[in-house]
């Protein structure tokens, strides 16, 4: 029989698993993680915490800070903007039918009934009016928001359901990937224990499927193959984090809970948009072990009196610079670095007023974070804080309130992504029978698209398989 190896088990690894079980491969899942059953609790939802560590808790840790475990947001709409670029790749009416199918497996394994939040009628025509006379577009969606206090039950039942049907499937969970190389046809994985290292191990396998998430962009880049990819250049997002009253929110939070709003600057002609929106959420810290970005998140049950959200700006470098996840990254590190190893806060007055944040304590708006208060502008280019202040201002039309000086802002809010990789519709990367999918790939930004892009990359294996048994045969 033949082997595949599996390297990450978030969105997209799972619902590649899923189209796997089953089939004539012996499949090799690769995971830094724990065992689901030991996935650590939020130690807030424990009792433990009122609000988040500065320098990030294992409940952030690789291994469990997916999307499909963090918040679990999830947008259903095949839409040629948001979410992805699986749009492009497959067509609407492909991407529609498989988002459909994440939607059903979902709701299928969650615990509780789960609404879709869909805009009627009278929610768009007040949006599209507001956003139009702030200067900003808004693009449809319809989103499932499972929280991230129901995302253990549901990514649980997904994989006992996988795990009985798949008798092929092998885990190596707190398993580190050091290394994935070409020898002759097959992939030579080199792993070790990622918690307690020391025992390296190597395996050869037939196929290769990389669904390594954004953490894990850089180290894609750093893989012998990487080179012989066709590619083109990639895409970074740079923002920050933005807490304010859940009360300026209220009006879009209850229609929409998260309206998709682009908006170009003026100066610079970048594309500012927002992304991950978190009513009544909480801000969070992301341990990268090199380095703390923040991001947010919300529950279906424990909410807090804030909404949090990120403003990002997006940046595609062309020659002769050739790393934009470096770029990114380290500007988080300046950012940890002035904050002592964690993230930054600034009040957005005083950010405006060329002036540190000294303290929050009689803020009107409270964070859910304790991070280091600070001054953002000693480590993100002006261009960038610029877009987000005029996205901001541009907001505060809409959300009367949202760009008062009380607003806080966290830094450093990264999104990394490698270079565009050129893949068939099925995610196979030019070298034969190694797929990538998922963020790592940057066709998708999300869990509904990276779960389709694993999808199409199992059933690319599964018609592989097919053809290989009819030449034997």
């Amino acid at each position: 029989m033949r082997k595949l190896a599996l390297i990450g088990l978030g969105a997209s690894g799972l619902f590649c698993l899923k189209e796997l079980a089953g089939a004539d491969v012996e499949v090799h899942v690769f995971d830094v993680g724990p065992t689901y059953d030991k996935r650590y609790a939020c130690p807030i939802d424990q009792g433990k915490l009122e609000v988040c560590p500065p320098k990030a808790c294992s409940y952030c840790a690789p291994g469990q800070s997916a999307g499909s475990w963090n918040d679990f947001k999830v947008i259903l709409s095949a839409s040629p903007v948001i979410g992805g670029r699986l749009y492009d790749l497959i067509g609407e009416t492909e991407l529609q039918k498989r988002l459909d199918k994440v939607r059903q497996t979902i709701l299928t394994h969650a615990p509780v009934e789960i609404p879709v939040v869909k805009p009627d009628a009278d929610d768009l025509e007040w949006i599209k009016k507001r956003a139009t006379l702030a200067g900003m577009t808004y693009h449809y969606q319809e989103l499932l928001h499972c929280g991230s206090d129901n995302a253990p039950a549901i990514n649980t039942s997904i994989l006992n359901e996988i795990t009985s049907k798949g008798p092929n499937i092998t885990f190596h969970w707190d398993s580190k990937v050091m290394s994935v190389s070409r020898r002759s046809d097959q992939f030579a994985v080199v792993y070790d224990h990622y918690r307690k290292p020391g025992e390296e191990k190597e395996e050869l396998f037939d196929f290769c499927i990389m669904s390594v998430g954004r953490g894990g962009a850089n180290w894609l880049t750093q893989q012998e193959f990487y080179k012989v990819l066709e590619i083109y250049p990639g895409q970074v997002d740079i923002g920050v984090r933005v807490e304010t009253s859940c009360y300026f929110t209220e009006e879009v939070d209850k229609r929409f809970y998260e309206p998709k709003l682009y908006y170009r600057s003026r100066r610079s002609n970048d594309v500012v948009r927002n992304f991950c929106s978190n009513p009544k959420g909480f801000v969070t810290p992301e341990n990268h072990r090199e380095y703390v970005l923040v991001n947010g998140h919300s529950k279906m049950y424990e909410k807090s009196e804030n909404n949090n959200f990120a403003v990002l700006v997006s940046k595609t470098f062309t020659r002769p610079f050739k790393n934009p996840q470096l770029y990114s990254q380290n500007i988080a590190k300046i950012v940890n670095m002035l904050a002592g190893g964690g993230p930054l806060i600034q009040r957005l007055g005083d950010l405006r007023a060329g002036r540190r944040t000294k303290s929050v304590a009689n803020n009107l708006v409270k964070p859910t974070l304790e991070a280091e208060c600070g001054d953002i502008s000693l480590a993100y280019p002006h261009r960038i804080l610029e877009g987000i202040i005029e996205y901001l201002d541009a907001f505060d039309k809409i959300c009367p309130g949202v760009a008062s000086e009380s607003t806080l802002l966290y830094a450093p809010e990264c999104k990394s992504y490698p270079d565009s990789i050129v893949v068939s519709k099925n995610m196979e990367t030019n070298v034969p029978n190694l797929y990538i999918t998922g963020d790592s790939s940057s066709w998708t930004r999300g869990v509904g698209q990276a779960a389709t892009s694993g999808m199409l990359a199992g059933e690319g294996v599964r018609e592989r398989l097919k053809e290989m048994s009819k030449v034997m045969a």
